[in-house]
């Protein structure tokens, strides 16, 4: 099963930036040294990639797809007219003096096959151009198959437990409410390989196999049209990775730095595609799909956690020219605004820890706008929860559907378990941040908070490596309460610069990857550290 998925995904590699730059790592891998890749815009003469082992020179044609009669001879991109230009021009004029008397071997490689109608086209081709000191050869789709598995997939890298644990992480692809644990399981066995092996060698190796099995699983939820579990794919390997990076310290090791670049173009190319497909809804009224309204707004948010991290992301991450991005902050920030503007969903939070979502949606908000626009979407917010709470829509503590479809449809009164909140935490320290006092005393004086406690979670840098863990993050940190001291001097406590002085200690922060710590509070589901935003309303004051 998994040799027919990874030659369904080799087959749909694109020959730009996909089919040739798995070749040149597979080369790599085995033991050639890559002299140099396609650059758009540059003259090729036919070779796609070249590059030499031992006393041999190879020379790459690469094309997407069956090789036909047109795709053979049928104009001038045409593989004849590649070979061609290899042996009028390339051969002699653009190889180094020195490389001319080492045996050159042109290769034509294709993720398809050599249709039967030209292969005695080809075929006597090679017969009648090799030579004593140049050979033509192909590799072919199986042959790439073959080379995945015996450079990438290797026992020792892919044994069969991994690949067991990758096709039931396939197999599940399509359920509703699909579980990362066979992927995580895979991942986190390539980083136990990682720390310890020490030979860049052979971190390349494991890197290169996590690369194309991000890539397989990747391709296979994006066939399925499965756009936030791809998204969940890299980033729970972006997570790992830094985790990886910061128990090493190596963020200023080119090889770990250069993998690093890898994994987040993979990170960025899933959230284009799940904004490509949510472009179609963002101006539709309430056309979100849906079964029921609770199920709506759980949509809803997730979304707005996914969208709002990736603007983030985009927002605070230098992003080099030639990653070509298709959507920027403003125009990933515009299509959430749009989004909201048409699907109430977003302003009513089913679970109380829906606050992260809430602040993560502040936090870009007072990147990307204007204070008056952070302003009023904190007041509408406020607002919006009132009203629900008054109609006995309580955001529930508890993340669990069964309660939340009670409580939508008033089948349990819900106000007696309402003893904290930290959905409430975060609207009123945004209400104090952005100084609307009467927001604040509203907040106060709602009787249904009466008896809760309104808190915010923070943690120092010191916890930093459990953030990580799954199973230990939510043991870090501490809690304030909001509303047990008088507004101003919450205000202070809120705005204490020691604390935004530790926040720099974080590796996120330091090494300027700061999506990296909201990515773990949406995934883990732990509230955002608030530092993020205290430090932009402290650095506007300065």
């Amino acid at each position: 099963m998994i040799e027919l998925i990874l030659e369904d995904y080799l087959a749909s590699l694109k020959e730009k930036d996909e089919l040739d730059i798995l070749l040149s790592d597979l080369l790599k891998l085995d033991g050639y040294t890559v002299k140099s890749l396609p650059k758009t815009g540059e003259r090729q003469y036919g070779v796609d990639l070249l590059a030499e082992k031992g006393e041999e020179i190879y020379l790459y044609v690469i094309k997407q797809g069956d090789l036909t009669r047109k795709i053979w001879d049928g104009d001038n991109n045409s593989v004849r007219q590649s070979f061609s230009e290899i042996f009028d021009v390339y051969l002699d004029t653009m190889l180094d003096s020195s490389n001319q008397s080492r045996k050159k071997n042109i290769v034509f490689v294709t993720n398809g096959i050599i249709k039967d109608a030209v292969r005695p086209n080809w075929e006597g081709y090679k017969k009648s151009n090799s030579t004593e000191n140049i050979n033509i050869s192909s590799i072919l789709l199986p042959d790439l198959v073959n080379l995945v598995f015996q450079q990438g997939f290797n026992e020792t890298l892919f044994d069969k437990s991994k690949r067991s644990k990758l096709r039931k992480c396939l197999y599940f692809l399509d359920e509703p409410d699909y579980k990362l644990d066979f992927f995580e399981s895979i991942i986190s066995g390539y980083f136990e390989e990682l720390e310890k092996v020490t030979t860049r060698q052979k971190k390349n190796k494991i890197f290169s196999s996590l690369q194309m099995l991000l890539s397989l699983v990747n391709h296979n939820a994006h066939e399925k049209q499965r756009y936030r579990i791809s998204i969940q794919f890299t980033e729970y390997v972006l997570i790992s990775m830094w985790s990886y990076m910061q128990k090493k310290n190596c963020f200023e090791n080119s090889l770990e730095v250069l993998w690093l670049h890898k994994f987040i173009r993979f990170y960025i190319d899933s959230n284009e595609k799940f904004m490509d497909n949510l472009r179609p809804f963002s101006t539709i009224r309430n056309g979100l799909p849906s079964y029921n309204p609770v199920e709506y707004r759980v949509l809803c948010f997730e979304i707005l956690g996914y969208i709002s991290v990736y603007a983030a992301f985009l927002s605070t991450v230098n992003i080099s020219n030639n990653l070509d991005l298709k959507y920027s902050a403003e125009d990933t920030v515009n299509l959430l605004i749009s989004l909201m503007n048409n699907n109430y969903g977003f302003y009513y939070p089913v679970y109380d820890n829906d606050g992260i979502e809430v602040s993560l949606l502040f936090y870009v908000m007072l990147l990307q706008r204007n204070i008056t626009d952070v302003e009023m979407l904190v007041k509408r917010y406020i607002s919006h929860v009132f009203a629900n709470i008054r109609s006995g829509k309580y955001p529930i503590l508890e993340r669990q559907y069964n309660l939340a479809m009670e409580i939508e449809f008033q089948e349990t009164d819900y106000l007696k378990r309402y003893s904290a909140s930290f959905l409430w935490g975060v609207l009123l320290e945004w209400a104090m941040l952005t100084e609307q006092d009467d927001l604040v005393k509203q907040i106060l004086a709602f009787d249904f908070l009466s008896e809760a406690t309104i808190q915010n979670w923070n943690c120092s840098s010191e916890e930093e490596t459990n953030l990580y863990i799954k199973n230990e993050i939510h043991m870090q940190g501490y809690t304030d309460i909001l509303n047990e001291l008088e507004p101003k001097e919450t205000k202070k406590m809120i705005l204490d610069t020691s604390k935004i002085a530790d926040f720099k200690h974080f590796s996120f922060i330091e090494y300027s990857f700061p999506a990296i710590g909201l990515m773990i509070s949406r995934k883990y589901r732990v509230p955002v550290i608030p530092s993020y935003w205290r430090r932009e309303f402290i650095n506007r004051k300065e």
